[in-house]
């Protein structure tokens, strides 16, 4: 079968989408490296039945179909902890935006994962692989050790902590208050909902580390994402947004983002943080790793608001505001909560419109 003939016949998963895989030749090499494309096979359906492809959509999968996906590595502590693919052959898919890994341990509440069978890494006429680093949407820009642009950054407690919500709450009601938004996702998987969310919340514009080419950002560096960010706020300069609005992925106990909240340059960045959290106690901890780090707190938020009683003991326990996402999106609120980021009064209220 032609190469253009099976490529176009396969389910193309959401990481790919920046890929032109019109310079897709046929197939090489034996071992894929973090970011390469494959072509994988579908043998047993398990934990993810459907795939969500470039647009959004989450397309149902049958043994037999072949995917094109990227091979690369997860962290999760509610899914998978899955290795890079050091061969061609058996593996797994291990989330629905498309990566192709090798399961080393999975969470008890989930089943093992789909059983794929990588059957080649695409290469161009020059045997060369297309691999997402090659495929950039981010413009290039020096690594900074400030802000051009006032900046919240998301932490959450864990996953499912309600940090998306939180960030999308926050981007609706500074788009309702008049600002220009920059949204985005600086770790984690690559994954469609949370970015598809961040643009249907308002965001003029919404990036990823997928656009800096990466399938995820799983051992990582602070300065290899203090580089994604300085990056991801040129795009935001370019867009004209008035601040940045940017999720950081699992919880704060995950190795990457223990290490961005222990880094001074991270920390430098931003100007507040919002937390997420899914109950009192795990609110209280994430507060007190943010505020020792030296980063303002403006106030919590995230799935455990939505009980009365877990707010009233957050507030007890921390003297912080806590503010449901239904409060986080109107502007009255976010005047109160995220004006104080528009340092010295640069950006005055309504200034995007």
């Amino acid at each position: 079968m032609l190469i253009s003939n099976l490529i176009a016949g396969a389910k193309r998963a959401f990481i790919t989408r920046n890929v032109d895989l019109s310079l897709a030749t046929g197939f090489g090499g034996a071992a894929p490296e973090a970011g390469d494309l494959v072509i994988a096979r579908v043998e047993r359906i398990r934990q993810h039945a459907r795939l969500e492809d470039i647009y959004g959509r989450r397309v149902w999968l049958y043994p037999g179909d072949r995917l094109v996906l990227a091979a690369g590595s997860r962290y999760s502590t509610a899914q998978y902890r899955a290795e890079l693919p050091h061969e061609l052959g058996e593996c797994q898919l291990v989330a629905a935006g498309g990566i192709a890994a090798r399961v080393a341990d999975r969470n008890a509440q989930v089943k093992p994962a789909t059983d794929l069978f990588i059957e080649g890494i695409l290469v161009d006429s020059e045997g060369a692989p297309l691999n997402l680093k090659r495929f950039q949407r981010l413009p290039a820009a020096p690594v900074l050790t400030g802000s051009a642009l006032p900046a919240v950054v998301v932490f959450g407690s864990d996953m499912d902590a309600g940090k998306t919500t939180t960030a999308c709450a926050a981007i609706r009601g500074l788009s309702n208050a008049g600002y220009r938004v920059q949204g985005a996702k600086l770790t984690g998987t690559g994954a469609g909902p949370d970015f598809w969310r961040m643009h249907d919340a308002g965001a003029v514009d919404v990036a990823d580390f997928v656009d800096a080419g990466y399938a995820s950002t799983v051992g990582m560096t602070p300065t290899q994402i203090l580089e994604i960010l300085s990056r991801i706020e040129q795009r935001a300069l370019q867009h004209r947004a008035d601040v940045m609005v940017i999720e950081i992925a699992d919880g704060v106990l995950q190795p990457e983002t223990s290490a961005l909240i222990a880094d001074p340059d991270f920390v430098g960045r931003f100007d507040g943080a919002l937390v997420a959290a899914d109950n009192a106690a795990s609110a209280a901890y994430v507060a007190q790793r943010v505020a020792m780090a030296g980063l303002p707190i403006l106030a919590i938020s995230g799935a455990l608001t939505r009980s009365p009683v877990a707010c009233q003991e957050v507030v007890a326990a921390t003297a912080l505001s806590v503010f449901t996402p239904d409060q986080l999106q109107t502007a009255e609120v976010i005047q109160t909560v995220l004006a104080p980021l528009f340092r010295g009064g640069d950006v005055a209220l309504g200034a995007g419109e």
